[in-house]
C-alpha cells in the first residue's frame, strides 16, 4: 500500500469558567445544584478512603498489585457527572471513582 500524507490539522478552542484571577465567570458557570456538588464530593471522598485502604492492604501483602487513584478523583467524577444514563462507560484499573459514580458493584 503506498504511503500518502494525511491532513491532521484541527482547531481546539480553549474555554475556562475561571478568569486569570481565579474568579468564576457566571455566564460560563455550569448548571450544577448544591445537591449534585455534595454527591460529587462524597464520591470523591469515598474513592480516596477506598484507595487508602487498598494501598495499605497491598503494602501488607494481603492483596496483589494495586494502582492508586489518589489525585484523579475529581477528573473522574466530573466527567461521569456530565454523562447521561445511556452513555457508555468502559473502566480501566484506575477508574474506581468513576465506577462508584456510575453505581458499578
Amino acid at each position: 500500500m503506498p504511503r500518502e500524507e494525511i491532513d491532521l490539522s484541527c482547531k481546539v478552542e480553549y474555554l475556562s469558567v475561571l478568569d486569570e484571577d481565579g474568579h468564576l465567570d457566571e455566564a460560563l458557570a455550569p448548571d450544577v445544584s448544591d445537591e449534585q456538588l455534595e454527591q460529587m464530593h462524597r464520591v470523591m471522598l469515598l474513592a480516596r478512603r477506598f484507595d487508602e485502604r487498598m494501598l495499605n492492604l497491598q503494602r501488607q501483602g494481603r492483596i496483589g498489585t494495586f494502582a492508586p487513584v489518589s489525585g484523579q478523583e475529581a477528573a473522574q467524577v466530573g466527567v461521569m457527572a456530565a454523562l447521561q444514563a445511556q452513555d457508555w462507560f468502559v473502566p480501566s484499573f484506575r477508574e474506581f471513582a468513576a465506577s462508584i459514580w456510575r453505581g458499578t458493584p
